[in-house]
């Protein structure tokens, strides 16, 4: 038991072990993680319906997605692309969770909108091509490490038309400013989200 309390209290290299994967795909924390999505009341995995709207509208605005052919990597539960789709876009989302793609198509057909979804890893497998714009939203690229990102842009140029757009949602440094380290370590943490 010690030599497990040690081994979480130690400070990795940055970058040098990465959870993501089983994050978003293993079946119980998978389906946290779809709640935590929907939650309108904390902005830890998606941010607020609200907000995303007004990010939705100011994309629009300056991109005009009508007709445009639009592809929405690391979609999740496809909080986005049901709001690209009502703006005219044609959608395309990737993701690798089954869980939040499952929520996705369901929330689309329940809403009438035509989404394409393709459960796909956006760092590994072939992606489509032929899009006017490529987002990644929710800050997606700054957790991955600087070798992954320069990767996931290179895939992200192939797959656009010639003119077309890629949009980040990123981190600046003013995101820290406020956070502080911390370790917690506790029974049933978070409520059992990673029981």
């Amino acid at each position: 038991m010690y030599d497990r309390i040690l081994d979480f209290s130690q400070r990795p290299k940055p970058f040098s072990q990465s959870t993501v994967k089983r994050l978003w795909t293993r079946p119980h924390i998978a389906q946290q993680m779809l709640q935590f999505h929907l939650n309108q009341e904390t902005d830890l995995a998606s941010r607020r319906f609200e907000t995303i709207e007004r990010i939705v509208q100011f994309l629009d605005d300056s991109l005009s997605l009508s007709n445009k052919s639009l592809c929405d990597l690391g979609c999740g539960p496809g909080l986005y692309a049901k709001r690209f789709a009502a703006r005219g876009a044609r959608v395309t989302g990737i993701d690798f969770s089954a869980h939040s793609l499952a929520y996705a198509e369901q929330d689309a057909e329940q809403a009438g909108r035509t989404i394409r979804y393709l459960k796909a890893d956006y760092l590994l497998d072939t992606l489509p091509t032929g899009f006017d714009v490529v987002t990644l939203i929710y800050c997606d690229l700054c957790a991955l490490a600087p070798e992954q990102r320069s990767r996931l842009l290179k895939r992200m140029r192939r797959m656009l038309n010639p003119g077309g757009r890629v949009v980040l949602d990123v981190a600046g440094m003013g995101s820290y400013v406020q956070k502080e380290e911390d370790l917690v370590m506790e029974e049933r943490l978070m409520g059992g989200f990673w029981a």
